[in-house]
């Protein structure tokens, strides 16, 4: 960063904002301009304020360009894009005043703590592309979709695009002519390489670009130059994102390959349809509710503590010389252990009392076995996670053998003076502390590193969701709770309906079997619904908060974009109401013929129309 006392670009910033912003300090510099945080002194709020370099805004045709598009990008009222909230110029500067977020870029992140998590990742792309539909819907095209151009927010992991510098508005009299590429070579459509007239199909090429960065830590394409790599998109097929990281689900790879191919017309026509169909990616992660989160945790908790706790109390019993000590100390320690593993089958009582039955429990803990798996998977993609593990290894294999030399260095220091007692000189005194605490530091990261690996607590769960776990949720008085999964069902993606399903009579399973798919589309619609409720919800906040702090009012297109948010806010609201009272009674009918009250014939007639019902909101 550039010291403030001789930045002509933060001096000549400074004037041109006195009285209005206050500069506090410089967020980043790169090829287009310089960022700086600044306080808004009217409103008292954080903004960012970003500067184009001063070489570039004395060249009129890029100020003209710079002043256009970052005006239209102004007039944007969207989650998923960082608020402008001034475009402003001075004769030797031009600059944008935009939202501060607080957080970090895409790039950050995975430079941080390597590749997303599925569920992350999903939802990212997702929230781009949602963005980047809401620009093309206005006829602008990013042009430099980037990591370092999708912010991560803290606190809520939401993600924004931002910098919409080079954008052009297709509106717009041609200040970006055909033959002048821009962008990025790294993230750069094949088109945008050949200086073609690009649409929004370019942009999901770059965020294709992105994503497959996003999931993996590496790019698709790299090499010595900007026109090596810009011939590499233009000519050579880009890898298959499962083969740099293959445990994607196979939707979520073939919705990031399809943006990376070579042909416009071969990708998704729009932003909306990338997310329509991530939607069934997404629809098959299970939500785990939280208290069964919550008593997963504490069980593994409980579990490793009593044995711990156990196996300690073992030692120690043994030191006693007396019957009766021995006695007195091991009934305490085992009194000790039995109370903790005890809190295993009281907590799945509690859960029972809240309506969560045994297949909602064992399809918690599946799900997240697998969230710990993707996590873990995560890890291995990162591109130097070999190289941080051989490390570690090495470091605890030194750490190993440097305490067992110190103590035998100990040793060799002790001197008989009667049987059973030894003089150590202070030297040995020394290295047998540094020995010891050495020797049992490398161990507890050792054990660190593999109860990070989740092996013992995945044979734990194997008893959890197994016989004894059945065994021990009956014994918790939640035996007769198999039917009131109405809590799990509401929540667990697939743990509802078709958990209900296990539970009838083989004939009645036998004849329903077929339907199992079509319960599975109308649960996940439904969730889907739930989700674009929140999505809408959230876009009418920041809608109605942009107009109300930074606008002066709503504007006649705010007006009309929040008009458009509620009209489709209610449609949704409308339609998922409609598929939970058809869900509701679809799960009375089984519970029905569950307890043989009820026809099986009933349950066909309902069941016949739920393809339809579903199909026909999706149309």
């Amino acid at each position: 960063m550039a010291d403030p006392g001789t930045d002509p670009i933060r001096a000549e910033l400074e004037l041109a904002l006195a009285g209005r912003y206050s500069l506090e300090r410089e967020l980043g510099r790169g090829g287009m301009g310089a960022v700086f945080l600044a306080r808004d002194l009217r409103l008292d709020r954080l903004v960012a304020v970003k500067v184009l370099p001063p070489e570039l805004a004395v060249r009129p045709e890029l100020r003209e360009r710079f002043l256009r598009e970052t005006r239209t990008a102004a007039s944007f009222s969207h989650p998923n894009i960082v608020a402008v909230h001034s475009v402003e110029e001075t004769p030797a500067l031009l600059y944008f005043v935009m939202s501060f977020v607080e957080g970090e870029t895409l790039a950050e992140r995975v430079k941080r703590q390597g590749p997303l998590p599925v569920p992350d990742a999903i939802r990212l792309i997702q929230e781009v592309a949602w963005a980047l539909s809401y620009a093309h819907g206005r006829g602008v095209v990013h042009r430099d979709i980037k990591p370092d151009n999708i912010l991560v927010e803290r606190g809520s992991g939401r993600a924004l695009v931002m910098d919409f510098g080079i954008s052009r508005s297709s509106a717009a009299s041609g200040l970006t002519q055909v033959g002048e590429s821009l962008g990025t070579p790294h993230f750069m459509s094949p088109e945008q390489a050949a200086g073609e007239v690009v649409d929004g199909r370019a942009d999901l090429y770059s965020l294709g670009v992105s994503a497959f960065y996003a999931v993996t830590g590496t790019l698709p394409f790299d090499g010595g130059n900007a026109q090596a790599i810009m011939a590499m998109h233009l000519s050579q097929p880009a890898p298959a994102v499962a083969s740099r990281r293959p445990d994607l689900p196979a939707a979520l790879a073939a919705v990031v390959d399809r943006c990376l191919l070579k042909e416009p017309e071969r990708r998704f026509a729009t932003g909306e349809a990338l997310v329509e169909t991530l939607e069934s990616v997404r629809g098959q992660q299970v939500e785990v509710p939280p208290p069964i989160r919550l008593w997963v945790m504490r069980a593994d908790q409980f579990f490793r503590n009593g044995l711990i706790l156990g196996l300690v109390s073992s030692q120690i019993v043994t030191r006693f010389g007396g019957d009766l000590d021995q006695l007195i100390f091991g009934t305490l320690f085992l009194v000790a252990v039995l109370a903790l593993w005890t809190q295993v089958p009281l907590g799945m009582g509690d859960l029972a009392r809240q309506g969560y039955s045994f297949s909602d429990l064992v399809a918690g803990v599946r799900a997240l076995d697998q969230e710990r798996a993707a996590a873990l998977a995560a890890m291995r993609a990162a591109p130097n996670h070999a190289r941080r593990q051989q490390r570690h290894a090495v470091l605890l294999a030194t750490a190993g053998l440097l305490s067992a030399a110190l103590l035998m260095f100990a040793f060799s220091q002790r001197t008989l003076v009667r049987p059973g007692t030894f003089q150590v000189t202070v030297p040995g005194v020394v290295a047998a502390f540094l020995g010891v605490s050495l020797g049992m530091g490398a161990l507890v990261f050792a054990m660190a590193g593999l109860a990070r690996r989740g092996k013992m607590d995945q044979r734990l769960h194997r008893l959890w969701s197994g016989r004894l776990g059945r065994f021990l949720f009956r014994i918790a008085g939640a035996g007769d709770v198999a039917g009131k999964g109405s809590a799990g069902s509401a929540v667990l993606s697939r743990a509802g309906m078709a958990g209900l399903l296990e539970t009838l009579p083989a004939g009645a399973r036998k004849n329903l079997d077929r339907f199992r798919p079509d319960l599975e589309r109308l649960e996940g619609e439904v969730e889907r619904l739930g989700r674009r409720e929140r999505e809408l919800d959230t876009a009418m906040a920041e809608a109605r908060a942009g107009a109300a702090t930074w606008s002066g009012g709503e504007s006649e297109g705010q007006r009309g974009l929040i008009r458009d948010l509620e009209t489709a806010r209610q449609a949704v609201t409308e339609r998922r109401a409609k598929l939970l009272a058809v869900l509701e009674g679809l799960r009375v009918q089984l519970l029905r013929v569950k307890s043989g009250i009820g026809p099986v014939e009933a349950v066909v007639q309902e069941l016949a129309g739920v393809r339809a019902l579903v199909e026909a909101g999706q149309e």
